[in-house]
């Protein structure tokens, strides 16, 4: 059997906490370690974080049945078949935890990138679910949340006539969704001044439609920490009754550390294994 030696393990924490599972699974296999729960666990994140769910899945089933049938790991499991299915609440928290990770590794264009996805994802999700019955069930994926579809309906049943999917919704609810508090406080969180500036932001850098560079000050000068913003948009989700988990990539994290001390083998001086 393979083992890591010590700091090899202090170079894998260090990359657990920024949740860069490409450098720990590059380590274990510097160390040999290239199959076993550990290393389908981690294989697994390295594909989810990407949205590669089909192979982050596949990544799971590989592991002992062992831990196939410890409860973190079916949920997991669930949560994956989810994430391919449209759920929302798992699609919109997953992509919430990928904000987060951007965050912690200071990539603040991507950020910026994911947080305008999130949410263009939340006005698709408002207007099919209150376009259609209260027993529809929403899907992520597929033509009825595509931007083409819904300014093509917005138009044709509704008059509305924008190009940007963000105002035409917001029109569209404030027109033709009953106006409840819940509502409003939703579209206040979405559409307030501190998060249509990170828009602009977003638009003059790489992912939008500009070359400028976006830093943790710029963030900081417009919406203060930008951890901030995640738990506005984590309020807004909640307002619309779905259900945000936190802390995934933590909790796998945290089974991972776990799975490491079955490799670790240090040696005292006397060369006997501690």
């Amino acid at each position: 059997m393979a083992y890591l030696e010590k700091n090899q393990e202090y170079v894998i924490y260090k990359f657990l906490q920024r949740y860069d599972y490409d450098a720990v699974l590059d380590v274990l296999e510097e160390a040999e370690i290239e199959d076993g729960d550990l290393y389908y666990l981690l294989e697994s994140c390295k594909y989810s974080v990407n949205f590669d769910f089909d192979k982050a899945l596949k990544s799971v089933n590989k592991m002992s049945e062992r831990m196939i049938q410890k409860r973190e790991i079916r949920n997991l499991i669930t949560n994956l078949n989810n994430l391919k299915l449209g759920e929302p609440e798992d699609i919109l928290s997953e992509l919430i935890e990928n904000i987060k990770i951007q965050i912690v590794n200071e990539e603040y264009i991507d950020f910026l990138g994911r947080l305008y996805r999130l949410k263009e994802a939340l006005f698709k999700y408002i207007f099919v679910s209150t376009k259609e019955s209260k027993n529809y069930k929403v899907c992520m994926h597929g033509y009825m949340v595509s931007k083409k579809n819904i300014l093509y309906t917005l138009k044709k049943k509704y008059n509305i006539y924008n190009g940007n999917l963000i105002h035409a919704v917001t029109v569209y609810t404030n027109r033709h969704v009953k106006n409840t508090k819940r509502m409003e406080k939703v579209l206040n969180i979405l559409n307030s001044e501190r998060l249509e500036n990170l828009i602009k932001i977003r638009n003059e850098s790489p992912v939008g439609h500009g070359f400028k560079g976006v830093s943790k000050e710029d963030i900081e000068h417009i919406y203060g920490n930008p951890m901030e913003v995640t738990k506005d948009l984590v309020k807004a989700c909640e307002l619309l009754d779905i259900g945000i988990k936190m802390d995934k990539y933590d909790h796998i994290n945290d089974i991972a550390i776990q799975l490491i001390g079955s490799y670790t083998k240090y040696q005292r001086g006397d060369g006997v294994s501690e």
